[in-house]
């Protein structure tokens, strides 16, 4: 027998302790009550057949919780007993000793010996520390009743649907279907709706409401449970980016002003520490092409920047700055592997899990407060608001109230960026006692500053050019090379000193610019090796003009297959027909082959230029 085993007959159970030759102790763990560990015969138990712990808890009606899942109140407990009981398990096989050992256990702690023996009886039954708690017993349901288990049916069918059923409705529709009979008659004893209504307010599950109803898209939108600090919890210091996209409210007219465009895209990225913009994009193009624009200015001087749109700015009124970490949603923009490219420069990306806008609540309040700057002063210009929806609105026809393009919008965007990063008061901020004796303005750009010079965690790239982000953010794709060169998406380029490897061969991750093939970069090493292109005939074109040239060309060659084919046939009947007619019964003579050649030669030779009269006079 083997220690801590149990053997079960019948209605009893032991727990072998020990053993000592043809003896072994054991103690009774279910069947007997009161009983210490004793000693007996082997042969006792020659009839006990084995049993698992499942079933010892089984027959108790026990749930023992594991250790490391209890709470902290109750392991502390657990643990205090087990020390009470620890020297009284070194001596478990003598039970005088035993018995002393219990009773000075006792004085010292100060309870009463049987409390000792419980312990050890409880530990020793089932084999855990964690039996020496409260018992965790096993509650048995009471079975559901008739009209419970009706109700029930009619709550999961009518209020937990899409239908939105609410408790009247779904309480007829129960009566309807279980209480009435084959004519449709109600019966004489049905449940009452407050007996409907008291058993679905004590079984309800809110998660379950919410999600059966509005689909989990919509409890994750409008019911999860918010808490914690968000935004503070991501950026404790200047260097955690916040990036998002949204549909600007304002319509806008082409350069010439004489078709009304749409709305256009804007894409900013934020400093979720300091609520600094660090960067936009606005144009007519999402995804990728959006980031890209984004990342570009973001690295870009401002002051440059808005110079060329007739505004002159300090460098302090609007830093720049890379963001060491950039925090997005699951968007499709964010999604593909482009994106994630920038992590190349050190950027961490951190995904946020589905309808988290709260988590970057920064860069969601910022287009917000940017549209309200201008969308007062722009009301019959194009400007979608709610109030122009209404019927009889004098602006009702806002679109045909279009009148800024592109630039001349861009142009009032950035400075509305400009007054909101260093005029803006960021209200809510929570100052420090370091900030207010420093007497630092509560703006966008002086947060931003003091974090940039006194907060350790600042993680801002500074060094990173426009060419790195241009050339990290741009689609790849693999490469072969061959004695051909360099082969990307069905062109071949090439680059001086690249000889050797095309004779070698083998594959490489090359960025391609989908706007123009004429040269790509090789990447490798965390180098760009720039190959231009060999055919010349797409040279300045776009990826997609010169995919259609190789369709339009595959097109013609398809169609012209069979007249190609055909003519091959015929040509060889012809050959066959030309060497039947040749081959004659008799042999040619081989011999002075080179004397019969001169004479067809001369025989052969015609003076062209006698033929053609210039001899005459």
């Amino acid at each position: 027998m083997l220690k801590n085993e149990l053997l079960k007959k019948d209605n009893h159970i032991v727990r072998i302790l020990a053993g000592n030759g043809d003896e072994v102790l054991y103690i009774p763990c279910l069947g007997v009550k009161g009983f210490m560990p004793k000693w007996c015969r082997i042969s006792e138990f020659e009839n006990y057949i084995s049993c698992t712990e499942g079933e010892l808890l089984e027959l108790h009606g026990m749930k023992i919780v594991p250790e490391e899942k209890m709470e902290s109140r109750e392991r502390n407990t657990a643990r205090q007993r087990y020390t009470i009981i620890a020297p009284v398990l070194g001596c478990l096989e003598d039970e005088k000793i035993r018995a002393q050992m219990i009773e000075n256990t006792a004085k010292e702690h100060g309870i009463t010996k049987q409390t000792v023996r419980n312990y050890l009886k409880m530990y020793l039954t089932y084999n855990s520390i964690s039996a020496l708690v409260r018992k965790h017993r096993t509650t048995k349901e009471k079975p559901m009743t008739e009209d419970e288990k009706n109700i029930r049916w009619a709550v999961n069918k009518y209020v937990y649907s899409r239908k939105k059923n609410s408790l009247n409705t779904a309480y007829k529709l129960m009566l309807k279907e279980k209480y009435t009979n084959a004519e449709g008659v109600l019966e004489e004893e049905y449940p009452s709706f407050n007996q409907f209504r008291y058993w679905y307010s004590k079984n309800k599950k809110h998660m379950s409401y919410y999600i059966s109803r509005e689909g989990k898209t919509g409890f994750m939108r409008n019911h999860r449970v918010l808490v914690g600090d968000n935004v503070q919890a991501f950026a404790a210091a200047p260097g955690v980016g916040m990036a998002d996209s949204t549909i600007v409210d304002l319509y806008i007219v082409s350069d010439d002003r004489t078709k009304v465009v749409g709305r256009p895209v804007m894409t900013a990225l934020l400093d979720g520490y300091s609520y600094l913009c660090l960067g936009y994009s606005l144009g007519w193009e999402g995804g990728e092409y959006s980031l890209q624009s984004l990342m570009i200015n973001v690295v870009t001087n401002k002051k440059e920047h808005c110079h060329k749109f007739g505004i002159e700015i300090t460098e302090e009124e609007w830093p720049c700055g890379l963001p060491g970490c950039i925090v997005t949603d699951r968007g499709s923009d964010y999604a593909g592997n482009t994106y994630g490219q920038i992590a190349e420069l050190g950027v961490k990306i951190i995904n946020l899990e589905a309808y988290r806008a709260d988590a970057k609540g920064v860069v969601e309040k910022f287009f917000d407060i940017i549209q309200n700057f201008f969308k007062p002063y722009l009301k019959g210009a194009g400007v979608v608001a709610e109030e122009y929806l209404k019927r009889g609105s004098y602006f009702g026809d806002y679109k045909e109230k279009s009148c800024l393009t592109l630039k001349e919008f861009e142009t009032i965007l950035l400075r509305c960026i400009i007054h909101y990063n260093s005029k803006h008061i960021i209200k809510n901020f929570p100052f420090t006692e370091e900030m207010l004796e420093l007497n630092v303005k509560p703006y966008s750009n002086c947060i931003w500053k003091y974090g940039i010079e006194n907060l350790r965690g600042c993680n801002v790239l500074q060094d990173v050019t426009k060419e790195q982000i241009i050339l990290t953010l741009l689609p790849r794709t693999d490469g072969s090379f061959s004695r051909f060169g360099l082969k990307v998406n069905g062109l071949r380029y090439f680059t001086e000193g690249f000889f050797e490897r095309c004779l070698k061969g083998g594959k490489v991750t090359v960025a391609y610019d989908r706007t123009d093939v004429s040269c790509v970069w090789m990447y490798e090493g965390g180098e760009y090796t720039r190959f231009d292109l060999i055919e010349s005939r797409y040279q300045n074109k776009d990826l997609e003009a010169v995919l259609d040239m190789k369709e339009k060309q595959k097109g013609i060659i398809e169609k012209e297959q069979c007249h190609s084919i055909q003519s091959e046939i015929d040509l060889v009947s012809h050959i066959q027909t030309i060497k039947h007619n040749a081959v004659t019964e008799t042999s040619p003579d081989v011999k002075n082959i080179r004397e019969t050649r001169e004479e067809e030669r001369k025989r052969r030779h015609i003076n062209f230029a006698k033929e053609a009269g210039l001899h005459d006079n």
